[in-house]
């Protein structure tokens, strides 16, 4: 009875604490890395989804939808046009997203073949808890293993040992990080360690965390490090097995959670950052970044992602525009007035400029190239393209300031006056008449010179080209073998999104009682199936229980004596038994005719 009672008021207690205080749950995945575990959806958000959305504010600007990260921004990867605006320069801990840094300066600085050796400081000095791969001292890898490693399942002693290996130690390593970070442009970014565990002075901002993605996406391994679903390490000097692990990004690797177009990114979380996530998604030729810091849960960053990328191919496209002189190019940062003028006149494909033909920019819905703002800053030499104040493209360019001299002698003025027309008439076409001349003079040349050291050194001339056959070939072939896995790789899951597409389509145009009784029917048919294979069994059961009662009689009559029934003449059946006949006496003649018979 106490102990009843005792129990009793224990399930009471435990009832009321958990209605005073609703507990949030935590798991850890398979990277030993926290998230919050979320069961049932938000139904109240946080204050910092109702704060101001600054790129909202422009005007004619398309409106974004409220996301619940405290700070957010999209940015196209190829123009750096933001999209998207939410306290974008607000200083919050990165957690693992940390690691895109450490991972650029890896591929930057290092040789992917390199043997990566672990050291017990790199395994060691983690905090307990945070997410590993399980490396020992002393085990190797190759740098390429470690950045999979590093980027699929967030391994922070693997973060350590790259730093390790390349900058001969951590701190040094930091020191290349932050380095950078100042080259990209970033202003409110400190690192303190390589993996973005908790420490007060290692920070980002989400403005700065998209031009450090933005640039990580300019190299080729690490858009396929970061697109790999699965991956795994053979085994090492150390572990005599194989250890596989997926990718982290849920919006490559997890069903339900796909979304179409995703390059990948890097997820992260710690108690005092939260969750936090960056992400690259492609469409139609337009790459956009995502990053959302401070998210109050794992789904919910995801969620917040999904809601920046849809507004981005929504709202935005990318145009090509020709770098042309036009009357209402803003010049800056030339204060001579006939220089100046000069400028205005001049042809920016010529000498002494030096500038690309055509710079891609970033419109809105609804806004023309015309409508763009065109200003060349001779101070940073770059050519930006604008709307509302928003930079939406820029290209460099290169300026001497060496112009031509005019000609100074009456019959060279009478030259150009006859050539005048000519070039008139001509316009773009002799420009680019001309530059293929140039290009064609060159090339031959080139030729006429490599066939006279051909001529000269023919023995030595066969060895290089046979060594180039050599070097070239093998790695042309392993090049189309890695294109041709790929574009499969990416056939396939181009199916399984049509796929997906067409059973959310089919589903969106039945209504739910149809959707009802089509499951109730499928599971109808595969119970009559278990039924059907069920009777099957039990009849070759049965079968086979014939068989062997069969196999046994005719057994037991081949080793015993068949007994043939005789006939009982003479023996009369009754009541079951047999009994004698009775005797039957014939009279037989002694005597025939005076003589003893026999």
């Amino acid at each position: 009875m106490k102990k009843g009672k005792f129990f009793l008021s224990l399930v009471l207690s435990m009832l009321l604490t958990s209605a005073m205080f609703p507990l949030q749950s935590f798991a850890e995945d398979n990277s030993g890395e926290e998230y919050a575990e979320e069961t049932e959806p938000e139904t109240e958000h946080l204050a910092a989804y109702y704060e101001e959305i600054q790129s909202n504010n422009i005007q004619d600007w398309p409106q974004g939808d409220p996301v619940n990260a405290e700070t957010a921004i999209l940015m196209d990867a190829d123009t750096g046009a933001v999209l998207y605006a939410k306290s974008i320069e607000k200083q919050e801990y990165p957690a693992s997203i940390t690691k895109i840094m450490t991972t650029l300066i890896a591929l930057e600085k290092g040789n992917l073949s390199d043997v990566v050796t672990f050291s017990e400081n790199a395994v060691y000095s983690i905090e307990f808890g945070s997410s590993h791969l399980g490396l020992t001292a002393g085990e190797e890898l190759t740098l390429e293993q470690c950045l999979y490693g590093i980027m699929l399942a967030s391994a922070n002693e693997i973060s350590n040992a790259v730093a390790e290996h390349i900058g001969g130690d951590i701190d040094t390593f930091v020191g290349m990080m932050n380095d950078r970070a100042k080259e990209l442009g970033c202003t409110n970014t400190h690192f303190v360690n390589v993996h973005g565990l908790y420490d007060e002075n290692h920070y980002v901002c989400a403005k700065d965390m998209a031009l450090i993605m933005q640039e990580a996406l300019k190299n080729e391994k690490f858009r396929e490090i970061i697109g790999t679903v699965e991956y795994n390490f053979p085994e090492t000097n150390l572990v005599d097995e194989v250890r596989y692990f997926i990718n982290h990004h849920k919006m490559i690797s997890e069903e339900g959670m796909l979304y179409d177009g995703c390059i990948g990114g890097k997820n992260g979380y710690t108690d005092e950052a939260w969750n936090t996530l960056v992400t690259a998604a492609e469409r139609n030729g337009m790459t956009i970044i995502s990053v959302v810091l401070r998210c109050p849960g794992q789904y919910v960053s995801y969620d917040d992602t999904k809601v920046l990328l849809d507004y981005g191919f929504a709202n935005f496209h990318d145009e090509q525009i020709a770098n042309t002189n036009s009357a209402d190019l803003e010049i800056n940062g030339i204060e001579d007035d006939a220089e100046l003028e000069r400028i205005r006149q001049a042809d920016f494909s010529a000498e002494p400029f030096e500038m690309a033909a055509e710079t891609k920019v970033t419109l809105p819905a609804g806004v023309e190239a015309s409508a763009l703002k065109k200003t060349m800053d001779f101070g940073t030499r770059t050519l930006s393209y604008s709307y509302q104040g928003q930079v939406l493209g820029s290209t460099s360019f290169t300026y001497t300031g060496q112009w031509e001299t005019e000609a100074p002698t009456e019959v060279q003025t009478e030259t150009v006056a006859e050539t005048e027309p000519v070039a008139k008439s001509g316009g773009a076409a002799a420009v680019a008449s001309g530059i293929l001349g140039t290009i064609t003079g060159g090339a031959l040349m080139l030729y006429g010179k490599m066939d006279a050291f051909i001529e000269e050194n023919t023995v030595v001339a066969c060895i290089i080209g046979a060594i180039l056959l050599l070097i070239f070939v093998p790695l042309l072939l392993v090049s189309v073998n890695r294109k041709r896995k790929y574009m499969r790789m990416m056939e396939l899951r181009e199916e399984e999104m049509q796929i997906r597409r067409q059973l959310e389509e089919e589903i969106e145009r039945k209504s739910a009682a149809q959707v009802e009784a089509e499951l109730r029917e499928a599971q109808l048919r595969q119970q009559l199936e278990e039924e059907k294979e069920k009777c099957r069994r039990q009849e070759k059961e049965l079968e086979d229980l014939e068989n062997i009662s069969e196999f046994y009689l005719d057994e037991e009559n081949d080793g015993e004596t068949q007994e043939v029934p005789q006939e009982t003449s003479g023996k009369k059946e009754q009541g079951g038994s047999f009994e004698e006949p009775e005797d039957e006496y014939i009279e037989v003649p002694l005597e025939e005719d005076g003589k003893l018979l026999d």
